[in-house]
């Protein structure tokens, strides 16, 4: 079983594990392991060992910018809850690890359009928003936006707004 001991980490993935005093943000190449200093760093908030007093599971917050990822991570994360249980011997980290379970669900791991909807959603009243306002896919809004470009473009010609004629011909 990899433990974070025995893996050998860069620099940069060593100081994003272990700066609990601040938020991070991650951007690297594909298989560059940002998924797996997410997960860990996401899980070192819960986990008994590492921080006192440990983090609540509400408290925390995982972005990323596809849903893949965020099913990915959610995915890792319920397998390193499992393997650091089986794993733990003292029974009041057994039952941490167990309460982390069960309530994983709830986690906020998302993309950053779902995350941006639900925080919208919870304060519709204040953002003077319908709370059953819908997110559109990204075909929908490209035809909206090209649709908004035509219109603005068409007005622009109708006033006969001279930049625009000039940056046309």
């Amino acid at each position: 079983m990899t433990t974070l001991t025995t893996l050998k980490l860069t620099s940069e993935q060593h100081v994003a594990l272990s700066a609990h005093d601040r938020s991070i943000s991650l951007a690297a190449g594909a298989g560059c392991g940002k998924t797996f200093v997410l997960t860990e760093r996401f899980l070192s908030y819960l986990d008994p060992r590492i921080l006192e007093p440990m983090a609540e599971l509400h408290e925390l917050v995982a972005i990323t910018f596809t849903d893949a990822a965020a099913r990915e991570m959610r995915f890792r994360i319920r397998k390193r809850c499992y393997e650091r249980l089986s794993q733990a011997t003292d029974p009041d980290e057994q039952q941490a690890w167990r309460k982390l379970l069960r309530s994983l669900d709830s986690a906020r791991i998302s993309t950053i359009h779902s995350f941006c909807a639900a925080l919208l959603r919870s304060h519709a009243v204040e953002a003077e928003l319908d709370p059953q306002f819908e997110q559109l896919d990204q075909t929908s809004a490209d035809l909206l936006r090209l649709r908004t470009l035509d219109e603005r473009l068409r007005q622009l010609l109708l006033e006969r707004n001279e930049p625009l004629i000039e940056l046309a011909t």
